[in-house]
């Protein structure tokens, strides 16, 4: 009773989810509440919004007053497509919870962190089962001779894969080595302590780019639920790490990042200096400096 009191009077709501089952709590009764709810919905985000989510995240549905990017590029994707909101409420400021990330070179983790697919909502386990999405991470993660070469090397293999995926994570073959993640762990202390991830199109990638480590984008094959045709994100020419499309290639390219200290190359540090406007520690106080602002507006 009392957060719904306190939301009641709230001037503003500082969420990371903008959906209504989280910010406002009335569950059923909100259409009758929502006369009385003033404050203003300050959106952190996540995640880098890469893909056109206009259709979830639009003014007529979301009402956000302050949406925080941490891109030119992600910025302007919310003026190319509908989203339908006023010019300043998206902004250039970085994400606070960027400021709290750390690189530490000592734990010598390679986290393998796919994305859910919108089938799975739907999707029984024997339909699971069947599905490319499960037969390749369950190669992957059971693959002896990248096991072998992990424990060679010293370095521990995690399989994380999105919450979404958690329910189904029993179906997923054990070993001794691989550690299958399914916990509600800090996403800051995995891209903490890892030494490299590969993903498909999770946008973790950006956030463990953000520290200059390295990434590999495994895409083995076109079933991911956002058209990418609609992402002013390229993976080939933009992404922070190499594209492979099959499981020999990705074996390989782990064991290259492994030989050399799992390092950032070059040409991806580049990439990460380009995307990212702001890698100063002082997210929070841009961020905080704009929600005062929003007081005289």
């Amino acid at each position: 009773i009392k957060h719904r009191i306190y939301t009641l009077f709230a001037e503003k709501v500082i969420s990371s989810h903008p959906d209504n089952g989280l910010v406002y709590p009335f569950w059923g009764n909100y259409p009758f509440l929502s006369g009385l709810v003033k404050f203003k919905l300050v959106f952190l985000q996540h995640g880098i919004t890469k893909d056109n989510i206009s259709r979830w995240l639009n003014k007529s549905d979301k009402n956000i007053s302050l949406i925080v990017t941490a891109s030119k590029l992600e910025l302007e994707s919310f003026f190319k497509y509908h989203y339908n909101y006023h010019r300043d409420v998206p902004q250039l400021l970085g994400f606070p919870r960027y400021d709290a990330l750390e690189k530490k070179e000592d734990y010598r983790e390679i986290v393998i962190m796919p994305s859910w697919r919108r089938y799975f909502h739907h999707s029984t386990k024997e339909k699971i089962l069947k599905s490319n999405y499960f037969k390749i991470y369950n190669t992957l993660i059971n693959d002896h001779s990248l096991i072998d070469f992990c424990k060679k090397h010293g370095y521990k293999l995690i399989f994380k894969p999105h919450p979404n995926v958690y329910r189904f994570i029993e179906l997923f073959e054990t070993n001794d080595y691989v550690t299958i993640d399914s916990t509600s762990n800090s996403y800051n202390d995995i891209f903490t302590h890892a030494s490299l991830i590969i993903t498909d199109y999770s946008s973790i990638a950006f956030d463990f780019a953000y520290l200059k480590k390295p990434v590999i984008y495994y895409h083995y094959a076109k079933d991911y639920h956002f058209d990418l045709e609609e992402s002013y994100f390229d993976y080939k020419t933009m992404g922070f790490g190499e594209v492979v499309d099959n499981h020999e290639e990705l074996i390989d390219l782990i064991m290259e990042y492994v030989e050399n200290e799992c390092e950032m190359k070059d040409q991806y540090i580049k990439r990460v200096d380009d995307f990212f406007e702001f890698n100063d520690k002082n997210n929070c106080k841009r961020v905080y400096d704009a929600i005062k602002k929003m007081d005289y507006d």
